[in-house]
């Protein structure tokens, strides 16, 4: 069990909460408030910039769902050695990468308009 502290205006809106009558106790609006916040990180948010069917977005929130929950159900686990080695190694290969005078330069606009022309086929 944890104990929280409420600043003077969640303390005032809690009260407000109560006063009509929705909520019985302060466990029922928080119960809701805990409720929503689930529902908000469980509402997978796609780039503007992502273009597709709306069965192709509904597969990707699926997979990235599917991601969220192994992720958090092997969050605890060792470490794969080889993996680890693979990470570093990539994260190395990247930082050379950004090291590159001419590839720091590059904005996320510009990256946006590549991926685009690459879209287009040209």
């Amino acid at each position: 069990m944890r104990q929280i502290t409420l600043t003077s205006e969640q303390e005032k809106l809690l009260e407000k909460l109560l006063n009509t009558g929705k909520y019985n106790i302060f466990q029922e609006a928080f119960a809701r408030a805990f409720q929503l916040l689930e529902e908000e990180y469980d509402d997978i948010k796609l780039p503007s910039y992502f273009q597709g069917t709306e069965s192709a977005k509904k597969l990707l929130k699926e997979k990235v769902k599917k991601y969220r929950e192994e992720r958090e159900k092997n969050k605890n686990k060792p470490i794969d050695p080889e993996r680890a080695r693979l990470s570093q190694e990539l994260r190395e290969l990247f930082d050379k990468t950004q090291a590159i005078p001419e590839i720091q330069e590059i904005t996320e606009e510009e990256i946006a308009a590549e991926i685009e022309a690459y879209r287009r086929g040209e």
